[in-house]
């Protein structure tokens, strides 16, 4: 009896679970919980386009499936109130509740579900998912989403959360002249309405489509086509055979690293104007800055590679990123650290002319930078809810990500390694997964438990601090946390290779040696010092370290040095004085050339200014020098002129043809930053010789450095909403010069003040680089106590308070290196 009353009971229809509290954003609760109740999500689309229209309207189809028993159905949507809303059929008003629309259980049914709605989005020139640009060279408009990390709510009701992934049906009403772009490929098209197919299973934040009066460029045999707005036709035909063919063969190089064909039925380049990031990897779309693609003057050789890294960034993605997505946005490293990994493994494979590894140890640098503040974080950054998602891009994720992945592929193997990223691949094909997936393939590939390994580096924030005293390598926690990083390192050119497991290892060999580095290929992550005797030895001008990676590497220390306050940055300047004409790679040459300008603006006062600007500016306007290296050292003159002389040869700078409008741009802003009188008149001239859309954003930027215009355009900034976001970020560096930190430190209070509207309305990228400028731009101990001040308020949430640290430490450091060196200023 009780068995058949048993049975009997488990045969009755479970009670649905209660949905999470709902809250702002999308809780890992909400989204934990949605996961494990919906399933085969599938939406279509169609969206009315209207030219010079501020919003798009559309009407929407979701359907899905509960896994088990039926449920409350949670959207996110954060726009106008939807409208003729129809659940399998039925017409009914969902509730509206903190940015959510609910669904109770009651109006669905066990298995299949289908709901139905009207819905608007706005348009604007930005802040908003569909974004508008406008070509003032012929008038025509551009519109394009971008719904990184998570704004797909904000175009569309949706699941917006990364592991619930869907398949796409998209049909636009748009203007007869236009075209379109999206995810998938072109099913049927007549003047003024385009529906694609439907798209393989994709995260909503890669859903995406451009439109516009877009011209396409192709090569023979090339199925990925090129898109570019009319007025840069002719400009992308010159470069379009360059860029398709390191596309087509990265595409060609992951598939055979990643033993897995292209993995979307299509795949097309689109280059955007005024694009707030290098590149998004929209699966089976990317879109691409147009200005990092198409050169308007011969490029650097680091112009070269940075548009090679990012295509091969970009398309690295369709794998690592859009095939396997991270199952939350904690795991965003996943696929950033991932793609610039493997587009440095591309670089290393498809352009041998480029010293790919120096170049990567450049990239490693910033995570460096930020890993020795207080605000750093773990690889793997915690997120309670993805209206903080944008908290979590940044230099760790993108550069400390990658530079873990080369000393784990050094750790186990190349082999191993690509047997581990293989399965990894295969196993969560068009899904989602997490860095404990990862690790657990590295481990079945290696036989080796990783656990500690993981621990260290994936969930432990900081850095060790390696340096060899006396024969024993040793390493430190950075931040004095107690941290311990298991690493395997090469300490010399030749060998051996050892495992630093913990905090010290004796070595015999390296005792009594004038120079001992304990990072040889730079497999190693965190900062590795010289001890004195090599730090005498790199400094003598007689000394050569034999490679490009290792002379990078040692010049990375010594300015280490500096940034601790233990060498001079005089004494590093007459150093790169030195060393300038022996640093014969381009890529190398940029890194102490950026070093360069940071000791000469930041660290020296102006009586130090005026004593090493002569030799300094000598040393830049290299006699012989053509080409790349030309144009670096040009560019590098251009930002630290200084001299009556320095200043007189910008002048004459700007009437040579070889500088690209750019670069002429900065001439006017140099002027503006040493005071010339002039300089009113060069920026009206550049203008009128430069009116095209990069121009005027070029001039906006050069104004900003005019100290008569700074207060002006800081109000601009913060109350002209139909000022572009590129046109702000463009000119935040100039406002914010070094040499006037005076005219700029009674606006830091309200530059920190406007820190959290900032991060609630602007793109990824914008706060970190809004507090690089403004707090970067200071470097005496007033602005540093203001910072301080503002941190003891209760009402700055953490994210924020980190990011905050961070910008800081910079200032921390130029406070202390100016007080050691005696560069502190009278107004300081």
């Amino acid at each position: 009896m009780r068995a058949i009353l048993l049975a009997a009971i488990l045969q009755l229809p479970m009670a649905a679970a209660a949905s999470p509290p709902l809250e702002a954003g999308v809780s890992v609760e909400l989204a934990q919980w949605r996961a494990k109740h919906y399933r085969d999500v599938r939406y279509t689309m169609q969206l009315r386009i209207a030219e010079g229209s501020d919003r798009i309207t559309g009407v929407l189809r979701i359907d899905f499936k509960f896994r088990k028993t039926k449920e409350d159905l949670v959207l996110d949507w954060r726009g106008a109130p939807v409208q003729d809303v129809r659940v399998n059929g039925v017409p009914l008003a969902p509730e509206s509740r903190h940015e959510h629309l609910r669904i109770a259980a009651r109006h669905l049914k066990a298995g299949r579900n289908s709901l139905r709605l009207s819905f608007e989005s706005p348009v604007k020139v930005s802040g908003s998912a569909v974004t508008r640009y406008r070509d003032r060279e012929d008038g025509a408009e551009y519109l394009y989403t971008l719904l990184v990390p998570a704004d797909a709510s904000t175009l569309f009701p949706c699941f917006d959360q990364p592991d619930l992934k869907a398949r796409f049906s998209l049909e636009l009403e748009l203007p007869g002249n236009w075209a379109a772009v999206a995810n998938a490929a072109v099913e049927e098209q007549v003047p003024g309405k385009i529906r694609f197919k439907q798209t393989e299973p994709i995260s909503t934040y890669l859903f995406a489509f451009a439109a516009g009066p877009f011209e396409t460029v192709q090569a023979e045999g090339d199925p990925v086509r090129l898109y570019v707005r009319r007025s840069k036709l002719a400009t992308a035909r010159a470069h379009a055979a360059e860029v398709l063919r390191l596309n087509r063969e990265a595409s060609a190089y992951f598939e055979r690293y990643f033993a897995r064909k292209f993995p979307f039925a299509k795949y097309d380049l689109v280059l955007v104007p005024e694009f707030p990031y290098g590149g998004m990897e929209h699966a089976g779309a990317t879109f691409l800055n147009e200005e990092r693609v198409l050169f308007t003057a011969p490029p650097s050789a680091t112009d070269l590679l940075r548009r090679a890294q990012l295509i091969f960034h970009e398309t690295s993605h369709q794998w690592f990123g859009d095939l396997v997505t991270m199952r939350w946005f904690d795991d965003l490293w996943l696929k950033e650290g991932f793609a610039n990994f493997m587009a440095a493994k591309a670089t290393e494979a498809l352009l041998p002319q480029f010293d790919t590894w120096t170049a990567f140890h450049t990239l490693k640098l910033g995570a460096v930078r930020t890993d020795a503040t207080r605000g750093t974080t773990a690889i793997r950054y915690p997120l309670k809810n993805l209206a903080d998602a944008k908290s979590a891009y940044g230099a760790i994720v993108y550069s400390k990500g990658p530079a873990v992945l080369r000393q784990l592929e050094f750790y186990l193997d190349e082999n191993t390694f690509r047997q581990g990223v293989r399965d990894f691949l295969r196993r969560h094909a068009y899904g989602a997964a997490s860095w404990q997936d990862l690790v657990r393939a590295f481990e079945r590939a290696s036989g080796k438990k990783l656990d500690r390994w993981a621990k260290a580096w994936v969930q432990r924030r900081g850095m060790p601090t390696v340096r060899i005293t006396d024969g024993v390598l040793e390493q430190q926690d950075g931040l004095g946390e107690g941290g311990v990083w298991p690493m395997k390192l090469r300490i010399s050119a030749s060998g051996p290779d050892v495992f630093l497991e913990r905090k010290g290892l004796r070595i015999k060999a390296l005792t009594n040696q004038a120079l001992v580095y304990p990072n040889h290929g730079d497999f190693g992550y965190g900062r590795f010092l010289l001890d004195a005797r090599s730090t005498q030895t790199v400094l003598d001008p007689a000394f050569s370290a034999g490679s490009t990676l290792l002379q990078a590497q040692l010049t990375e220390a010594l300015w280490e040095a500096v940034r601790e306050a233990e060498l001079a940055p005089t004494a590093f300047l007459t150093y790169a004085i030195v060393h300038l004409p022996g640093t014969r790679d381009d890529i190398a040459l940029s890194g102490l050339l950026t070093r360069i300008e940071a000791a000469f603006r930041r660290y020296l006062n102006d009586a130090q200014r005026d004593a090493l600007a002569p030799a300094l500016e000598r040393a830049l306007l290299e006699r012989g020098a053509t080409g790349s290296r030309n144009l670096l050292l040009t560019r590098a003159f251009i930002d630290v002129a200084w001299s009556p002389a320095g200043v007189a040869e910008l002048k004459r700078l700007l009437g040579m043809t070889m500088l690209a409008s750019r670069d002429r741009f900065r001439i006017v802003q140099r002027l503006y930053v040493r005071g010339d009188a002039e300089a009113p008149a060069r920026l009206a001239a550049q203008a009128a010789a430069d009116p095209g859309d990069d121009g005027r954003r070029y001039a906006y930027a050069a104004a900003a450095a005019d100290p008569a215009a700074k207060r002006n355009l800081f109000r601009a900034f913060l109350e002209d909403n139909t000022l572009p976001e590129s046109w702000i970020e463009a000119a935040l560096a100039p406002l914010n010069a070094p040499e006037h930190a005076p005219i700029t430190r009674p606006v830091l209070a309200e530059a920190l003040a406007q820190l959290p509207e900032l991060k609630r309305t602007r793109r990824i990228f914008f706060v970190g680089n809004w507090l690089s400028a403004f707090v970067g731009g200071q470097s005496g101990p007033g602005a540093l106590a203001e910072i301080e001040s503002f941190l003891k308020r209760g009402d700055i949430d953490a994210d924020l308070r980190l990011k905050i640290l961070e910008a800081t430490d910079g200032l921390e450091r130029a406070v202390r290196i100016r007080e050691r060196f005696g560069a502190r200023s009278a107004d300081e």
